[in-house]
């Protein structure tokens, strides 16, 4: 059943039954040779299926770490510059310089208090993938918008932070990650945070599943910014404002999805706008039997990975001329597909990709920046 329903297994033999079968004799070396630990996805739908409940995920992350720590390695996309700048980041003694304009026009934020945004890596993606003009930073300013409207009081920015470490510990990068991640808590553990957060789906996971699992006193909440304007929606202490009618669809990350389950927040978020003009279809897979983008840390990119994103993009394109996520990865992946050597493709799959923060931000109201200068809340 896990080989059945694996995404690329069709084109690629990849059996997580089998590999899991050489792994119980102890062949060890057999498995560091199969080229499977670059091509899984991670994606945790064989674990959906799976009647025994094997961990394939967890076997895959671990054996990718006794592949580096033996010093082999595996192909990886772009270079491998975003290893690299992961590495950096890890062996620096201070976090990341935010830049200077990410704070939106007429957006609060706290010196103190006890909930944080994360940022996650969203500037550096939006230089290393500038080509794609995605302007990612901007779900980073929306979300603060965002936040300033829905928080009794702003957010502090977590303005000196490193990557949260989910590519290094998925790659078997671990001491990398560890050290970004020991770095982090720290860092949040001073400023007495007790709630973080994020628009990402791959911070959420790592912030709220895996910091708890691998480094000391990470005790503080973690949620996903559609959690929190699910409830204010649920609360009926929310509306959106009126749009030209549209229709749009909602791609589950693996991270949000399968990996946290939260498969309800955004659809709650997406269900309460139809009354403003925002028509909400689903795609015939989605929610645990949701596809993958196709690219798992940036270890892959290649006629499989395109393979699964045309097909994705196809199916969205049958229910919606607008595909809404909670990943920025996927985001990219997705538009890459549509913009590198696919001219053709592109003028006969009339698509928008975007992130549901800045969906939000626009049913609120704030497409447009705010001319006021930037505050800074009192304590």
């Amino acid at each position: 059943m896990c080989s059945s329903s694996c995404p690329i297994e069709e084109q690629f033999p990849l059996s997580p039954d089998d590999l899991t079968k050489i792994a119980a004799i102890g062949a060890k070396n057999k498995i560091l040779r199969e080229n499977v630990l670059r091509y899984c996805l991670t994606c945790r739908t064989c674990q959906e299926y799976c009647p025994q409940g094997v961990d394939f995920i967890e076997f895959i992350k671990a054996a990718r770490r006794l592949l580096v720590d033996k010093g082999m390695k595996y192909e990886e996309t772009h270079d491998g510059i975003l290893t690299l700048l992961n590495e950096i980041q890890a062996k620096q003694s201070s976090g990341l310089i935010l830049p200077s304009d990410l704070i939106p026009e007429g957006s609060q934020i706290s010196r103190k208090g006890k909930i944080a945004y994360f940022i996650g890596c969203l500037p550096i993606l939006d230089v290393v993938f500038n080509n794609l003009d995605l302007n990612l930073q901007g779900i980073a300013q929306n979300g603060i918008k965002i936040m300033n409207e829905v928080l009794e009081k702003p957010p502090i920015i977590l303005g000196n932070m490193k990557c949260c470490g989910h590519d290094a510990l998925w790659k078997g990068h671990f001491e990398t990650f560890k050290k970004l991640a020991e770095y982090n808590v720290n860092e949040i553990n001073k400023l007495g945070i007790e709630t973080i957060i994020t628009t990402c789906a791959e911070c959420y996971r790592t912030l709220k599943l895996d910091y708890p699992k691998y480094i000391e006193n990470a005790n503080f909440k973690v949620i996903h910014l559609t959690e929190l304007i699910a409830d204010e929606v649920e609360s009926g202490q929310f509306e959106f404002l009126d749009s030209p009618n549209r229709a749009v669809t909602y791609h589950d990350p693996c991270r949000l999805g399968r990996h946290m389950k939260v498969y309800s927040p955004p659809r709650k978020i997406l269900n309460s706008m139809e009354e403003h003009g925002i028509i909400f279809n689903e795609m015939p897979r989605s929610k645990e039997n949701s596809v993958c983008c196709g690219v798992s840390c940036f270890i892959n990119c290649n006629d499989l990975s395109k393979a699964l994103q045309l097909d994705r993009i196809k199916e969205a394109k049958k229910v919606a001329d607008l595909l809404v996520t909670s990943c920025p990865k996927c985001q990219i992946h997705y538009n890459c597909m549509l913009q590198e050597k696919k001219e053709k493709i592109s003028d006969e799959i009339k698509l928008e990709i975007t992130d549901i923060t800045n969906l939000i931000a626009n049913m609120m109201g704030f497409s447009e920046e705010k001319k006021d200068e930037v505050l800074l809340a009192s304590p």
